[in-house]
């Protein structure tokens, strides 16, 4: 408690309305601070009774830094999520191995991203040495470990994507989001929303060991034990909308928590606070969770001047993550979905021609 020198205690005059201190209060917002490199090609075999993906790093096969030394959180979360998606799509042929390997090679590589930079870019390194061969030691991932953390954040994109269509009037993603895919099973949070409300009592919670999913199956396995199937419909019986906060506070917690301390930004060698970076995964997760930090109240987020640019949506037409450039932007750049954006616009012109068509007609009657 504030005391003054006389020991007389002072009333605080903070506002208790507001009583949550953001990174803005406090002084800017916290950044990340990660160096990007890309080995040239893995080869694949078992470590420890594991599937893993082995850096090739020696002497032909330098590893490569970006020449600006950035790569766009915002670009990593997108590629990841579409990578995830192609992953998990029935009618994809490629092995998910080989799809991993090569968004490595394309992007950065995944793990131990601080420690392996700071062992390549030592002044005594030698690519033909024991050095490189340490370095290719520490790059091993494993592929179990990849798919975890992607399907992980791929979910929680979707679920994302998902409620935000809930408060544009664009449930559709909401009630497909609990599908099974080729590896990826949907979040199950909009289930209940399907059904006629009904009163479930707590129940024991401790078999699912505090995770989110797990209770949440907990629940549905309630219900189909004790209530009796509803008649299957295209559309909620219950308006998720109208349980925004439960909703948000079930994403809230779905995004890990980081760890901010200072660092040197080697771009101005100042001191800056910054998330610990560990992995690719790492900065996917504190770019999702910069951009719910910057959203809109929900009642604002129909409005067109509202739909922030920036953020990331899902194409309406082929269902790839993109971020979007203006407010409006609905479908990503794709030849066959611009195809699908025009069709559209034509139909709606069309639409809104006949309407008006009609009206005058009636006004002359």
């Amino acid at each position: 408690m504030p005391y003054d020198w006389n020991g007389d205690y002072i009333p605080s005059k903070a506002n208790k309305t507001t009583d949550i201190l953001g990174q803005r209060e406090i002084g800017g917002v916290g950044q990340l601070i990660y160096h990007p490199f890309r080995f040239k090609d893995y080869e694949m075999g078992n470590n420890s009774h594991e599937c893993c993906a082995f850096p090739i790093c020696k002497s032909g096969y330098e590893p490569i830094f970006p020449s600006d030394d950035s790569v766009s959180g915002k670009e990593l979360l997108v590629s990841l999520c579409n990578l995830a998606k192609r992953i998990d799509d029935f009618e994809n042929k490629v092995p998910k191995e080989q799809l991993i390997i090569e968004w490595c090679k394309e992007n950065m590589h995944p793990y131990s991203i601080d420690f392996i930079y700071q062992e390549l870019t030592e002044e005594s390194f030698d690519i033909n040495g024991f050095d490189a061969e340490m370095v290719a030691h520490d790059g091993i991932f494993s592929f179990e470990d990849f798919m975890k953390d992607l399907s992980k954040l791929y979910n929680t994109a979707l679920f994302y994507e998902a409620l935000e269509g809930v408060c544009i009037a664009d449930e559709e993603p909401a009630y497909n989001l609990y599908k099974e895919g080729k590896y990826f099973e949907g979040l199950p949070f909009f289930e209940k929303y399907k059904l006629e409300e009904r009163e479930i009592p707590d129940l024991d919670e401790s078999p699912a060991n505090g995770n989110i999913v797990e209770i949440m199956k907990l629940y549905n396995k309630y219900e189909e034990e004790h209530f009796p199937p509803n008649k299957p419909t295209s559309e909620f019986q219950q308006e998720p909308f109208a349980h925004y906060e439960e909703l948000r506070n079930t994403l809230i917690n779905l995004i890990p928590d980081f760890t901010i301390r200072l660092k040197v930004n080697p771009a101005t060698n100042r001191l800056d606070f910054s998330a610990d970076v560990n992995s690719v995964f790492d900065i996917a997760w504190f770019t999702l969770a910069r951009m719910l930090s910057e959203d809109p109240a929900p009642e604002d987020k129909g409005k067109q001047d509202e739909r922030q640019e920036g953020i990331m949506i899902v194409c309406r037409h082929c269902g790839d993550f993109l971020i979007r450039r203006n407010n409006r932007q609905e479908y990503c750049d794709k030849a066959e979905c611009q195809k699908a954006r025009n069709a559209k616009n034509q139909r709606e012109f069309r639409r809104r021609k006949r309407i008006e068509t009609a009206q005058n007609n009636k006004h002359k009657v």
